[in-house]
Formats: structure tokens, sequence, C-alpha cells
């Protein structure tokens, strides 16, 4: 991976179709709670993943948090690829 960075674990074998949160709640206690995650909005409150800034329904996000949004996404694309190629 760029950067050193690394993919740390893959979850093979999940029967059926189970949401990302659930794996990630039944399995963080395995991660050092000092290890830092970076996750899409699908981990909204998880307090190790790193998360992009939600609008809500009475408040739009400020240029800041789209900037940062941006930075955290460029972060991202890259698993995001390697999920792609899994899949297909």
């Amino acid at each position: 991976m760029p950067n050193g960075k690394e993919i740390v674990d893959v979850v093979v074998g999940e029967a059926g179709t189970t949401a990302d949160i659930k794996i990630w709640r039944s399995r963080r206690k395995e991660w050092n709670p000092e290890q830092k995650f970076h996750g899409d909005k699908a981990y909204v409150g998880e307090l190790l993943i790193d998360t992009p800034d939600k609008k809500s329904r009475s408040k739009d996000i400020t240029d800041a948090q789209k900037k940062a949004n941006k930075q955290k996404a460029r972060k991202r694309i890259i698993v995001e690829h390697m999920i792609r190629l899994v899949k297909i």
C-alpha cells in the first residue's frame, strides 16, 4: 500500500448478508484501543474509526467539514478500489 499503509484485517466467509458495522462491533475487542482506523459513514459514532462528517436533516456541513471529508475520501479510495476488485 502507498505510504507504508497495510490492510490489517479481512473477514471471509460471513454467512448471508451482514452489515460491516455489525462485523466491526463483534470483532473490535481484538484490536488495540490505541489503533485508529478510517471508515465510511457506516461507522459514524465508533470512537476508533475516523469517519466523514454527515449533514443532519436541519443543518448542512460547513466548507471546512467538506474539505476534511474530501481528504478522508482520498485516504479511503485505495481501500474502496481493493474492495471492488475482491467483489468482481
